[in-house]
């Protein structure tokens, strides 16, 4: 799917499709790649796969899940990079930076035209009221707690900047375990671990 709005391919979130007793869960990503944004869905082709079947291993089904991206849009190259800038790269292009939301890494703000996506995935988050949000990968782990270092922060619970109340366990992205990183899949279903046992507290 594309939005005409931005000519980029789209993908929405994916909402539970089973009732959900009890403590929910929600599962946030980056950005889908050409196979979601083909689909319509996150988290689909290799890396849904390696995901679904790494829930599946600790005990929990994507299908009570929401399941989201912090941009629902694919990038050009899949590069995450294109959703922010620095401030002189901005000002030379004549682009809006949001301030608000801080460094994205040591230098990048969020461009301004693309904070309606963390806007929109604070009120569906709002909405669904999840317990525990698994963060894949740097990207929401910046967007949902405003720190940056994925390496540093996997394994650690930390508070949801977007939601009060809410935790958020940081962890690898599915496609980083695919890109020659499946010596870190056993650290990647502890993490798993980690948030299942945050929900069963």
């Amino acid at each position: 799917m594309t939005d005409p709005r931005t000519d980029m391919p789209f993908a929405d979130y994916q909402y539970p499709t089973k009732p959900v007793n009890g403590p929910r869960l929600a599962i946030v990503g980056e950005a889908p790649g050409a196979e979601e944004a083909r689909q319509g869905t996150p988290f689909v082709g290799r890396s849904g796969k390696l995901l679904d079947e790494s829930l599946a291993a600790v005990g929990i089904e994507r299908a009570e899940c929401l399941v989201a991206n912090v941009f629902r849009y694919q990038p050009p190259g899949n590069k995450v990079g294109h959703f922010f800038s620095s401030r002189a790269r901005a000002r030379k292009e004549g682009r809006e930076i949001d301030e608000s939301w801080g460094a994205f890494g040591t230098s990048d703000r969020l461009l301004a035209e693309f904070a309606g996506e963390i806007d929109h995935l604070r009120a569906t988050l709002a909405d669904y009221r999840p317990s525990v949000i698994v963060a894949l990968g740097r990207t929401p782990t910046w967007a949902l707690t405003g720190e940056n270092g994925i390496l540093q922060l996997r394994g650690t619970v930390l508070p949801c900047r977007l939601l009060d109340g809410v935790e958020v366990v940081p962890t690898f992205h599915p496609s980083y375990l695919l890109r020659g990183q499946l010596v870190e899949q056993p650290t990647f279903l502890a993490d798993l671990r980690l948030a299942v046992s945050r929900l069963n507290r």
